[in-house]
């Protein structure tokens, strides 16, 4: 399953930057065996396979007979934690190789993006099989993601990303992301989830640059 998308926060004009990934703060296993996200795989590495890694992310896959608005929660087929790079693009545990689907689909298959701190993102549109393969870019179009030009945001000519400042997760970026969230984490360094940039530091660029501009967004994803 060939895979594209860009997180708002890392975004630099062009690319996403590295610079949890360059300064050793990429945890070594998957990040999401935590509420809300809740996913125990196994995911992880010895060390960070490649050096345009930037972040992990959570890829679910849903079967439905209908449209988007049908893909459910309770219609989840297969999770798996995998690797962002900076041009866009999801790959496995060797840094290079597309995700793999273990499940063979009959009805329609869509596709959600979660992240630690961005609003998560489900396909607008069902994922087409061609020669046994899935491709499908969330970045090159408003239409890509479900919810339109409100589930992702305009980066840059012809570049859409996941929406970033939902520090507690929640899918909806609000006061709770500030008061509970940010505050309680401003000043610290490292992996955290109120790093909105990802730059490894919790500070006020976070705050005034993202979190406040984002405010009352939310996920389109259907319960």
């Amino acid at each position: 399953v060939n895979l594209a998308v860009f997180l708002e926060g890392p975004f630099s004009g062009t690319h996403m930057t590295t610079t949890l990934n360059q300064e050793s703060m990429l945890p070594l296993s998957q990040p999401f065996n935590t509420a809300p996200w809740n996913y125990y795989g196994s995911e992880s590495v010895a060390s960070i396979p490649n050096a345009d890694i930037v972040d992990w992310v959570l890829i679910e896959f849903r079967e439905t007979t209908g449209d988007v608005t049908t893909a459910k929660g309770a219609t989840s087929i297969e999770k798996h934690a995998a690797f962002v790079k900076r041009d866009g693009t999801i790959v496995g545990m060797n840094g290079n190789s597309p995700v793999t689907l273990n499940t063979y689909p009959a009805n329609n298959l869509f596709v959600v993006i979660w992240h630690r701190n961005h609003l998560g993102i489900i396909s607008a549109n069902p994922l087409t099989l061609t020669d046994g393969q899935y491709d499908y870019n969330f970045s090159n179009g408003s239409g890509q993601a479900y919810g339109t030009t409100a589930a992702q945001k305009n980066l840059a000519a012809g570049i859409w990303g996941m929406i970033c400042g939902d520090g507690n997760g929640d899918g909806d970026i609000n006061d709770l992301d500030h008061d509970s969230e940010w505050s309680n984490d401003a000043g610290n360094t490292g992996y955290g989830t109120n790093d909105y940039n990802m730059d490894g530091q919790v500070n006020n660029i976070d705050k005034d640059e993202v979190l406040i501009q984002n405010l009352e967004k939310y996920t389109f994803i259907p319960d």
